[in-house]
């Protein structure tokens, strides 16, 4: 056999364990479980939310931070987490949440960049906000659920990047060797790709399904059987991000755009330019909420 196949049989085998032994991969703090769990009830009052939230410092500190950050631009003073909940929405609250706890959690040694890693996450998020708020004569969604999965659609790469790191490092050495994306580098190298990897974490974390089906198909929006706006809308803001210099590296090949994403949002040229300017015009907003995630 092979020291090429030998080497791609022993990084299956890895994957096969930590794709096992599920239970190693981190596991969400019960009080995000328990504020999602808030936030998806229609019976949940912003009471029911800032009670949760205040029986932890650090999230507390966050949310008021992030409700007076020039992120959201409210023009007046928040002082209170039940206030903070009010104004910004059960939404906004899950996508902070949900930011801070994954950053925390994996906040060790990676192979990538993970300050580039976060800058391209959040600056997708705020595309796909975007680009729902652009749509809303089109179709109702919530631009702060497309926020959510713009932040966490690349999760599986978390799990290489800190678990494999020395795997991952050849895959991105790859990546930038053949100039290819990531994700064709993933499957080349590791015979899984951050996409799958991600659906591990989200079913570990029983993370809503629209969340979950927009990081499985963030790169194949045409697959996702539900929920399949928000896959080609995280997809699109995924390009954009690439697009206005956000990567995980400088130079790095992005995968290209679905042929038929633009179609299925129904944004045509015009449209298309007005989201990358109003994309290009909040980039250096992207700091406050990167400030507040850490």
């Amino acid at each position: 056999m092979s020291q090429e196949n030998t080497d791609a049989l022993g990084v299956k085998a890895r994957i096969a364990a930590i794709v096992e032994d599920v239970d190693s991969l981190p596991s969400l703090p019960s009080i995000v479980m328990k504020l999602i769990e808030v936030v998806n009830s229609p019976d949940s009052s912003a009471e029911d939310a800032a009670e949760l939230i205040e029986k932890d410092p650090a999230l507390t500190s966050k949310m008021i931070r992030l409700a007076n950050s020039a992120f959201y631009g409210i023009p007046r003073s928040i002082s209170s987490v039940t206030s903070a909940v009010v104004v910004l929405g059960f939404n906004t609250i899950r996508s902070l949440v949900l930011s801070a706890s994954v950053a925390k959690m994996f906040d060790g040694k990676h192979t990538i960049d993970i300050d580039r890693f976060w800058k391209h996450s959040v600056v997708t998020a705020m595309a796909s906000k975007i680009i729902v708020r652009h749509l809303m004569g089109v179709r109702m969604m919530d631009p702060e659920s497309a926020f959510c999965a713009g932040v966490l659609h690349d999760i599986g790469m978390l799990i290489f990047s800190q678990y494999m790191p020395e795997d991952y490092a050849k895959v991105c050495e790859y990546a930038k060797a053949n100039a290819v994306p990531l994700l064709e580098a993933e499957d080349k190298v590791m015979g899984v790709n951050h996409a799958y990897m991600g659906k591990i974490l989200a079913d570990k974390w029983s993370l809503p399904l629209d969340l979950e089906n927009a990081i499985v198909y963030h790169h194949a929006p045409g697959k996702a059987e539900k929920s399949s706006h928000l896959a080609h809308i995280i997809h699109l803001a995924d390009i954009i991000s690439h697009n206005v210099g956000c990567s995980h590296w400088e130079g790095e090949a992005c995968a290209p755009e679905c042929e038929t994403c633009r179609a299925e949002l129904k944004v045509g040229d015009a449209d298309y330019e007005k989201i990358m300017f109003n994309i290009q015009s909040s980039l250096d907003k992207s700091q406050d909420f990167l400030a507040i995630l850490k």
